[in-house]
């Protein structure tokens, strides 16, 4: 049985702040001082969002699961951003676009329930699909 990484998954909730951080600005900054069309910054916002959580994993949260070249760096980093910007695309992007379009609802607040939509399946698919342990076939 898989024991729970708990210094792992305060880690990857850590850089998720981070990237919180980052979508919520890069949102501001597209929409709200640039105008931008919600759907264009709220997609820009989520992606620059996934590269920096996607860099702060490699380097620090699954470490010890990477080459540390840039292969395989390139390699993961398009896998997580297929596996996460699925996620986060059609979960985020759709409570954005949902709220903002048919309630109305304020477009950062709105982006801010979106992204407590998918923490627990981004931590999984992270876990077990980008930075899968490789067992040592000794």
């Amino acid at each position: 049985m898989k024991t729970i990484n708990i210094k792992r998954i305060l880690k990857f909730q850590v850089v998720a702040l981070g990237g919180t951080v980052v979508n919520m600005g890069v949102l501001w900054l597209l929409k709200g001082q640039f105008h931008w069309p919600v759907v264009l910054a709220g997609a820009c916002a989520i992606e620059l969002a996934i590269i920096h959580n996607f860099t702060w994993h490699y380097f620090k949260t699954w470490k010890d699961r990477v080459a540390m070249n840039v292969k395989d760096y390139l390699f993961r980093l398009l896998k997580y951003n297929g596996v996460t910007a699925s996620i986060d695309f059609l979960v985020n992007l759709t409570v954005l676009i949902v709220l903002t379009k048919y309630f109305d609802v304020y477009y950062l607040l709105a982006n801010g329930l979106g992204m407590l939509a998918g923490p627990v399946l981004k931590y999984l698919a992270n876990e077990y699909l980008v930075f899968k342990h490789i067992k040592n076939e000794n």
